[in-house]
């Protein structure tokens, strides 16, 4: 009989013992979650970090941080969450620079974009968008590349950095329409934008985010954007497809990442938190109303188009000859 008892009193505080390490594992976040951000307050991308912590904080029921770590190119930013703990509380928003870009324009970076990180989710994307000052005498593609090709000196055209995802762009549209641009490189949109409509620059290339308040404010004029199809929140400026390049189809994604071996329920739990997250009227307004379209999906499928852009983006860098030491 005591030995009964006994043995009873050991299968009860094992299972007691299990419950126990089962609500454990269920009681992720038990505390704020750290939002990495490889940009500047105010910028393209804590654009999107706040509005996606706003509705990601009411799905896990914990606040999430938004922590600004601008400079080089985002590098700082993926670097900081490589090295974290991989326990599902500091989180990176990158994007296509980080991982597909940086790569193969740094001789070194400090992490491995596709070894040292687990992808949570593909958030959104948007394209990049060519643009000029609104009392340019450029209407149309057309007219800027006529423009380049006859003037004795080349246009300037400025981008938000060496080696950013306009930049590149600019680069293939340059090699597909037989013209040159003289890249002018700038450390962020904002003063870029500044000098195109004081007329010291002739043309910029941006994403659609950074130059769309500007667009509505009626400061710069949109000439064209480089996705496949037109954006709803700007639907009367044609792709560069429609004027005179078909197949031009390319821009910036936007997602989610945690340190690699991170657990995989943390990472299934971010996944689905994210997605019903960006997958509310609010969060979907405000990448809409951003120039942006919302994702969403599984992990795989993210890391899958994480690794095909690493290996594009490499040949496109090469191609232009972009490098930074």
């Amino acid at each position: 009989m005591k030995l009964r008892i006994i043995f009873s009193h050991c299968i009860g505080a094992l299972f007691l013992s299990c419950l126990a390490q089962n609500v454990a594992g269920q009681t992720y976040p038990d505390r704020q979650i750290s939002l990495v951000v490889p940009g500047a307050a105010s910028g393209g991308m804590d654009v999107i970090a706040r509005a996606l912590a706003d509705r990601l904080s009411l799905t896990l029921k914990q606040s999430i941080m938004v922590d600004n770590r601008p400079g080089a190119n985002g590098n700082i930013a993926a670097d900081i969450v490589a090295k974290s703990k991989p326990d599902g509380y500091t989180v990176l928003l990158g994007q296509t620079a980080q991982f597909a870009i940086n790569p193969a324009l740094y001789q070194k970076i400090p992490f491995d974009p596709i070894k040292d990180f687990v992808p949570i989710v593909m958030l959104a994307e948007a394209p990049n968008i060519i643009f000029v000052a609104s009392d340019s005498p450029y209407k149309t593609l057309s007219d800027i590349v006529k423009a380049a090709q006859a003037s004795s000196k080349t246009l300037d055209l400025a981008t938000p950095g060496n080696g950013t995802p306009s930049h590149l762009i600019s680069e293939m549209f340059q090699k597909a329409s037989g013209i040159k641009f003289t890249h002018i490189p700038y450390k962020g949109a904002s003063a870029a934008i500044t000098d195109l409509v004081g007329g010291r620059v002739a043309v910029m290339m941006s994403s659609v985010p950074s130059a769309l308040g500007q667009i509505k404010a009626g400061k710069v004029r949109a000439i064209a954007v480089s996705s496949a199809k037109r954006i709803p929140v700007l639907p009367n400026v044609p792709t560069i497809g429609e004027s005179g390049y078909p197949g031009f189809n390319v821009g910036t994604w936007y997602g989610l990442f945690v340190p690699k071996g991170t657990p995989p329920n943390i990472v299934n739990d971010l996944n689905a938190a994210a997605n019903l997250a960006i997958n509310t009227p609010v969060f979907k307004e405000k990448i809409f109303s951003e120039g942006g379209i919302v994702i969403g999906g599984d992990s795989k499928t993210f890391g899958n188009t994480v690794a095909s852009d690493y290996v594009a983006w490499n040949k496109i860098v090469k191609e232009s000859g972009a490098m930074i030491d």
